[in-house]
């Protein structure tokens, strides 16, 4: 479904967080000069209503809806945008596989300019939230905890960070660190 060949002038991009729906938007953005809308569900009601009729009148030249989560989980009440959006085609991005996060990880360690093992990166897939987002908090944590400790980045580091991080978050009680 390449634009400008889509169906619709009309793309709803459905996926979890760190799946690529803010980059994919901007990239298209960019390309089409067509209005991207992350996080559409924070939207007014009246204000996505409007821009999408803008999209159908052809007032602008494409509308790129993003979220994380289904339109049918946000709590839309005018029937007429929910009409809408039940009839609007959807991509749906799923998390990232190793194939993909493994070079995504090397490149935010090879950012703070480290070069990491395979054993660290496949330890953090393993054993760590899969989301880029989440990866990119661990990898500055990481590189904060090692400048520290004046210490590599090794896999034996890295599970006694995340060890230490784990129990830290157990026994904190909320409020008090």
């Amino acid at each position: 479904m390449a634009w400008p060949d889509w169906p619709s002038p009309i793309i709803l991009l459905l996926g979890p967080q760190g799946s690529g729906k803010t980059h994919l938007g901007q990239a298209w953005a960019s390309k089409s000069k067509g209005v991207f809308v992350d996080e559409a569900s924070v939207l007014t009601e009246a204000d996505l209503f409007e821009v999408m009729n803008k999209a159908l009148n052809g007032e602008i030249s494409g509308l790129l809806l993003a979220d994380k989560h289904s339109p049918t989980d946000w709590g839309i009440s005018l029937p007429d945008l929910r009409s809408r959006l039940t009839n609007t085609p959807v991509i749906t991005l799923q998390e990232h596989d190793d194939e993909i996060l493994e070079p995504i990880i090397r490149k935010l360690f090879e950012d703070k300019g480290r070069v990491v093992s395979q054993d660290l990166i496949t330890y953090l897939l393993k054993y760590h939230e899969r989301s880029v987002s989440a990866q990119r908090d661990l990898v500055k944590a990481l590189e904060a905890a090692a400048q520290r400790q004046k210490a590599d980045i090794t896999k034996a580091f890295a599970a006694k960070y995340l060890k230490r991080r784990s129990e830290r978050d157990l026994f904190t009680v909320p409020g008090e660190e």
